[in-house]
């Protein structure tokens, strides 16, 4: 039975390596091309948000979905752990997104999330295998000032 090991902080080459990747990512989805978009996951990826579950040539389609709303995406890489030897890899982090031209959102609202990557190296690159991106939830209305209901 082999040992199972613990997730600990990758090393600063290798954060720095999916830095970048997320970046490149990011700015493939924001500019609509697919192709470089979906060069960043295997062959088997998938992925979960609010569009559903995503995989193979899904995930190119919503990469043209969201470009065609308008997309205006940001990422930010918190942490990245090592894991099976430093050949997966646990990446997690934040975003925000706005569109322009989206159905369900007034132009300029502005969504706030969290994500998280497992990513597999394959040959000399980082391949995103799985991932899941969640938005936080709005801030509760608060209760107003001077209500007229009253305890009895």
């Amino acid at each position: 039975m082999a040992p199972v090991s613990r997730a600990q902080q990758a090393d600063n080459q290798t954060k720095q390596a999916i830095e970048a990747m997320v970046m490149k990512w990011t700015q493939a989805v924001n500019q609509g091309d697919d192709k470089t978009a979906s060069s960043f996951f295997t062959s088997d990826a998938f992925g979960i948000d609010v569009y559903g579950r995503t995989s193979g040539a899904q995930m190119g389609e919503l990469t043209k979905k969201v470009h065609e709303m308008g997309i205006d995406l940001t990422n930010k890489v918190d942490d990245v752990r090592s894991l099976a030897s430093g050949q997966a890899l646990l990446a997690s982090g934040t975003f925000t997104v706005s569109y322009s031209n989206n159905p369900n959102l007034k132009p300029g609202d502005t969504i706030t999330g969290n994500w998280m990557r497992v990513l597999v190296k394959e040959g000399s690159d980082w391949k995103i295998a799985a991932q899941s991106l969640t938005r936080q939830a709005p801030p509760a209305p608060s209760a107003t000032v001077g209500s007229s209901s009253t305890n009895k």
